[in-house]
């Protein structure tokens, strides 16, 4: 929506006035205006000046020249179109230990870009403005992806709109299939075909491991999470403004009693104990067939990182629990959100901002001269599988065409955006569940006979009480 434009009534005041005095006499006069008329007449037909706004945007720390240059241009551009809008910038980063205080103190800034998780608990707590008039009124509104919109769309009410995002993904190393002489198993795909793919490659001897899961920190919690999804469970639910964990379900313990088989069966590494980055340098040093990952990083660390081709990277949908369910995976991103405390202009202003340079040939011009530079370097360009347009608008075909001019630009399967199923994150504390959900994860890799209940149920109880009980939903 543009910013709207201050009115001036006492020029369309003056213009009524002159013309009922003329109506009034009923005569036509031939004489020449005097200087101080035409003054009066230009006063009255001028187009006002636009209101003069202020916005504090989301900037970068002071070490981040290069990112903190490319938003000095934005602005200038910005303003080169609205010179009527004033910047201020703030090197705040989202936190969501800090964001009440920022609110309580009304020093946050007027716009800031947060994560999928933090969704309903910015709304609940009234720290986000709501958006759905400007969206609405916004000419590329339908052109947004809807699957990642949907952290922010509560109520039926837009709260924020998508930068970028991912649903998790498992990336294959075709190329040790092939070794093996095995055929990958089908895009469609069961925990089941997972099981039989990593058993077939595996290779403890070569230190190749079928699977590749990360088993230290919150991303091993944030892993194992797509199983519970997938097996139809969920992590909380909202019970009379409270919330209650619901992972301690059924869901739950198939998704454990799966982990224990990739244990047990020694398809996972000697060394399971893999952040994020660690998981994917294994990956990419062929020391696995399979690793989980959002967006395309496996990928992208594989080919420009490991040497592997690009054609023995194929990427897969999250495997459903049994054939013909969902491939559904965690759903995550980034957001931008407007401050509620902000003015009526400021936030139509902040909106305008945010989604200025969306669907505009800049992004389209900067792609195309990544992927040239990538080309000139040796190196694969890697799309993210999901962005904030849709694929079928025109943007997104202008987009697509613009990939497939070159031959360094990496493909996914058209199946895996067909297939596959996103389902955001946990709205309240995810990072505390996933922390957790990691011990668990490693009493089932390091303990042999691990009581799965028990140690589902214990964990249940401690994040019950040391978290969830003493979230406050407003």
């Amino acid at each position: 929506m543009n910013a709207k434009k201050a009115s001036t009534m006492s020029a369309i005041a003056l213009t009524v006035l002159l013309a009922g005095c003329s109506s009034s006499t009923g005569t036509t006069s031939t004489a020449s205006p005097t200087p101080a008329a035409k003054e009066t007449a230009a006063a009255a037909t001028a187009t006002p000046a636009a209101k003069k706004v202020t916005i504090t945007a989301e900037s970068f720390k002071s070490d981040q020249k290069e990112k903190n240059d490319q938003l000095d241009q934005r602005i200038a551009r910005f303003k080169a179109k609205n010179p009527n809008v004033d910047f201020k910038k703030d090197d705040w980063q989202y936190n969501p230990l800090e964001i009440g205080i920022k609110m309580a103190s009304n020093s946050a800034p007027t716009e800031y870009t947060t994560y999928a998780t933090e969704g309903k608990v910015l709304v609940d707590k009234k720290w986000v403005a709501d958006i759905t008039d400007s969206m609405s009124a916004w000419a590329h509104s339908k052109d947004m992806n809807d699957l990642l919109s949907k952290p922010f769309v509560v109520n039926g009410k837009t709260y924020g709109v998508p930068i970028d995002g991912y649903v998790m993904t498992i990336t294959l190393n075709k190329k040790l299939f092939k070794d093996k002489g095995v055929a990958l198993p089908p895009m469609d795909w069961t925990w089941d075909d997972l099981l039989d793919a990593a058993r077939k490659i595996n290779d403890p001897a070569k230190g190749i491991a079928g699977f590749i899961p990360m088993g230290k920190g919150p991303e091993a919690g944030w892993n194992w999470t797509n199983f519970l999804y997938a097996a139809g469970g969920d992590v909380q639910k909202l019970d009379n403004g409270k919330v209650v964990g619901t992972f301690n379900s059924d869901a739950g313990l198939q998704a454990l009693e799966f982990y224990k088989k990739l244990k047990d069966e020694n398809l996972i590494p000697q060394n399971w104990a893999l952040g994020y980055g660690d998981a994917l340098n294994a990956f990419a040093q062929g020391r696995g067939a399979m690793v989980m990952c959002g967006s395309g990083n496996a990928a992208d660390t594989a080919i420009n990182e490991g040497g592997i081709s690009k054609d023995d990277v194929v990427v897969y949908p999250m495997p459903s629990f049994t054939k013909g369910g969902k491939h559904t995976g965690v759903l995550g991103g980034n957001y931008r959100v407007i401050n509620p405390k902000s003015d009526k202009d400021q936030q139509e202003v902040a909106f305008k901002w945010i989604t200025d340079e969306y669907f505009t040939d800049d992004f389209l011009n900067s792609t195309q001269k990544e992927i040239e530079d990538r080309k000139g370097k040796n190196r694969v360009y890697i799309p993210q599988p999901i962005n904030y347009w849709k694929d079928s608008s025109d943007f997104g075909k202008k987009y697509t065409d613009l990939l497939t001019k070159y031959d360094n630009v990496f493909k996914y399967d058209p199946q895996l955006l067909a297939l596959w199923d996103g389902k955001p994150e946990a709205q309240y504390e995810a990072q505390k569940f996933y922390t957790e959900m990691a011990n668990v994860i490693q009493k089932v890799f390091t303990t042999k006979d691990v009581d799965l209940k028990k140690a589902l149920s214990d964990a249940a109880a401690k994040v019950q009480t040391e978290t969830f009980d003493k979230v406050k939903v407003e």
